[in-house]
């Protein structure tokens, strides 16, 4: 098998995938797409309609919601590059040999398959789609606080390994997937339940995920030197406010951008007759919750509100974005908020430094814009009850609550185990 990487991506992000028609199989602003698939049919006769099929598929289950989208891209665009340029064949015509072997070749993949950060396929050049040839499948994480340092990308990519959370998202996406092709009569069976059991790579854990937050000194100066930056300048009001709604409201960094299905509006804050204050939420799985919004985050709504020119407590008829652009029009997307947030992270890092908390700073380097969601309902799921913390969370059930916030049992072993001693008794 060769190493070089001699593939392309197929589809182009959320945005552009809806602009075309339903029926249209390939977009008028990247030929370059239509240019291989015809190129790859010379060796695999049915990849055309591979690429149709895998279309429709990403057009039925990923639509709606941008998350999903990505997924399922993700994974049955690396799928499809295999088939046809490794397998050389269809993704109909695979056997279950082949299966496993594509489960060998993503767990260890080849050192030209995977790129040293994530870049988007294609790039605007002259009003085309052109491919940007830095893009890759697979992806180093290489923490932030490691980035600035001579890193040894080569040695990176010989040890890289893909994680279990990644291959249990590639067999739930595949089997979807097969399902979808069955489903349209172009596939004749899907193996991929079959070849999950027998994975050698997949490890049952029995062990509890550790629940990335920050420590209440991490936080304490995270909501200081922002709030020191919103009362300085008035555009960083904005940014005390993002994330206190992340942290107080619990919410995930999706839930507060503008999306093509939901665009949060500050008609969203409501109150109830008892004068209960609540918060609209379109959430994870196109679920829409109520947040209950405590007393404490209401000064942060009414000087944001106040900033922008808004008065007094939202009217169910405020259609203003919720969190707005300082230039131009409507709500911001996923990717500028997480930029302000970082911004917020890094300031905090810098007055940590300063007052000699450098290990607490060091650890605020690794903060992503989700730590926000974890760390409030951290702090609050010892006083809350454990079925409202779950319907605030959005949680399905309180057991996904209980065994990512609470999980009593790994405390009381951690606390019991510190006692154990190196000498005899």
């Amino acid at each position: 098998m060769s190493e070089k990487f001699n593939a392309q991506p197929l589809f182009d992000s959320h945005r552009y995938f809806l602009q075309m028609h339903k029926n249209q199989l390939f977009s008028d602003d990247a030929p370059s797409v239509r240019a291989f698939v015809e190129f790859v049919s010379q060796d695999v006769p049915d990849a055309l309609d591979d690429y149709r099929y895998t279309k429709e598929f990403l057009q039925s289950k990923g639509r709606r919601n941008e998350a999903t989208y990505n997924l399922f891209r993700g994974e049955s665009e690396k799928f499809l590059l295999w088939s046809w340029l490794v397998a050389k064949k269809s993704v109909v015509h695979l056997k279950r040999r082949d299966l496993e072997s594509y489960i060998d070749f993503i767990y260890k993949p080849p050192v030209d398959w995977i790129s040293d950060n994530v870049y988007r396929r294609f790039e605007d050049r002259h009003g085309v789609r052109s491919i940007n040839p830095l893009w890759r499948p697979f992806t180093i994480k290489i923490p932030k606080s490691q980035r600035a340092n001579d890193i040894d990308f080569k040695k990176k990519k010989q040890n890289y390994q893909t994680s279990q959370d990644a291959l249990k998202a590639t067999f739930s996406t595949l089997n979807v997937y097969y399902d979808y092709l069955v489903t349209e009569d172009y596939a004749f069976g899907n193996a991929i339940a079959s070849v999950k059991k027998d994975c050698p790579y997949l490890i049952k854990n029995s062990s509890f995920t550790e629940v990335k937050r920050l420590s209440a000194l991490q936080w304490d100066f995270i909501l200081e030197s922002t709030t020191k930056l919103a009362d300085q300048d008035t555009d960083h009001e904005r940014t005390l406010f993002i994330i206190a709604c992340l942290k107080t409201l619990y919410l995930r960094i999706s839930e507060l951008s503008e999306r093509a299905n939901w665009q949060p509006v500050m008609g969203h804050f409501w109150q109830d007759k008892d004068k209960n204050h609540w918060f609209k939420v379109f959430g994870k799985g196109a679920k829409q919750r109520d947040v209950s919004v405590p007393d404490s985050f209401l000064p942060y709504l009414a000087r944001y509100r106040k900033s922008r020119g808004l008065q007094g407590y939202p009217l169910s008829s405020e259609t203003d974005p919720l969190v707005h652009k300082l230039k131009g029009s409507g709500g911001m997307t996923s990717r500028q908020l997480r930029r302000i947030v970082q911004q917020a992270f890094d300031h905090a890092y810098q007055q940590m430094i300063e007052e000699g908390f450098s290990n607490e700073a060091q650890m605020l380097k690794e903060a992503t814009t989700h730590w926000l969601r974890h760390t409030g309902a951290s702090m609050d799921i010892d006083s809350r009850p454990l079925k409202h913390m779950a319907d605030e969370l959005g949680h399905a059930s309180m057991g996904t609550t209980d065994r990512v916030y609470v999980q009593s049992d790994h405390l009381e072993r951690a606390k019991s185990g510190k006692k154990r001693t190196i000498e005899s008794h």
